[in-house]
């Protein structure tokens, strides 16, 4: 099987109902784990990454071309560009421990679809039994759910003052389902 590093629904941004719904362009993402107890596990990654990794449940640290998103305890996913995905694993592989850490690249695992309008929770709460605006109240919020049986990851990209836009990480296999009650979803809103 041949994996390449492209979107799984080659679609351009559409819009539907006031809601755009595009995939991501496909970036390097790396589950990071370790313990965040350990000081050396902490500051060698912080070296490597020029970030702290976020010890604060459900949240997202960000600089210019890196996303640290926190899963767990001692549970990350990293975000990187496309071009830097392998030089970032090797810096990673070479500066920890690998007795007390796993550094995967799940780059092909997963994709992103970024929502973006005012009535994006709108939308998402016709299939999710989280309360959106509570849980994603802040800027690089992040939250971990399920999407009518499928296990997604949503992330808040903007400041209160912009139109709402929520990046849903899910499985690429599952991608095309997610896309498609979406868009039905976004026929149907209440607005």
């Amino acid at each position: 099987m041949n994996l390449n590093s492209s979107t799984v629904l080659n679609i351009s941004k559409e819009n539907f109902n006031g809601i755009s719904i595009e995939e991501r362009d496909f970036v390097g993402k790396i589950n990071l784990r370790g313990k965040s107890t350990d000081k050396e596990f902490m500051k060698n990654v912080g070296s490597v990454l020029d970030l702290v990794l976020p010890i604060e449940p459900n949240v997202r640290v960000s600089n210019n071309n890196i996303n640290i998103i926190w899963l767990s305890p001692n549970e990350w996913l990293i975000e990187t560009p496309k071009a830097e995905i392998q030089n970032v694993l090797a810096l990673l592989k070479s500066n920890l421990n690998p007795e007390k850490t796993a550094i995967t690249d799940v780059s092909f695992n997963r994709t992103v679809l970024r929502l973006e309008g005012n009535d994006v929770f709108t939308l998402l709460s016709k299939y999710l039994v989280i309360n959106l605006e509570e849980v994603l109240r802040t800027n690089y919020s992040v939250a971990q759910t399920i999407f009518i049986k499928i296990p997604i990851l949503l992330i808040k990209n903007n400041s209160n003052s912009e139109t709402t836009s929520i990046d849903i990480h899910l499985n690429r296999s599952h991608a095309k389902y997610v896309y498609d009650l979406l868009i039905d979803g976004c026929k149907i809103l209440n607005i």
